[in-house]
């Protein structure tokens, strides 16, 4: 059974209340760049009412899971998030050593054509990074991940147009 979460990029909370809302028993941690989405995501409470997050931190993604006890996290959650990340390699290396054994990395990312040997991670126009399928299958089988599920969708809309990309689930091997 899952009991503790990471969502990494926790913006305002919304992710994170849909885990406490569906599954009140889990503990979710948050991270976040950004101090004032911390701030609305602290005050962000479950249909219950209860605090959504028992810890939100202003921070680096792989900086905070560097500093997480090895093999105590069942899950990490990152919606829309990867995008703001190039090189995912260091996220998912500190993910694989915080997740137990058989635990989850799920994440939604913007897909582009490509391969690890050109570097499978371009910025694109809109200031966002994209990756390739490749690459990610690349960086993922280094840190130690089987990809369990990937399901081509639109993660977005940007201007009216749907952004295309993909909902990515890891399996920690």
């Amino acid at each position: 059974s899952v009991k503790k979460v990471v969502d990494l990029g926790c913006g305002t909370g919304l992710l994170g209340e849909l885990v406490a809302n569906e599954m009140p028993w889990v503990e979710v941690s948050g991270v976040d760049l950004s101090q004032r989405m911390i701030d609305i995501a602290q005050e962000r409470k479950s249909k219950r009412g209860r605090s959504v997050y028992a810890s939100v931190s202003n921070g680096d993604a792989a900086k905070y899971l560097s500093n997480l006890d090895e093999k105590s996290i069942d899950s990490i959650l990152a919606s829309d998030v990867i995008i703001y990340v190039g090189d995912i390699s260091k996220v998912l290396e500190e993910s694989s050593k915080c997740l137990i054994g058989g635990g989850l990395i799920g994440f939604t990312a913007e897909t582009i054509e490509g391969s690890e040997a050109d570097g499978g991670v371009r910025l694109l126009p809109c200031g966002r990074f994209g990756h390739s399928r490749s690459y990610i299958n690349y960086v993922a089988k280094l840190a130690g991940f089987e990809v369990l599920s990937w399901d081509d969708c639109v993660i977005r809309q940007q201007a009216n147009l749907d952004v295309k990309g993909a909902s990515i689930i890891l399996k920690k091997i």
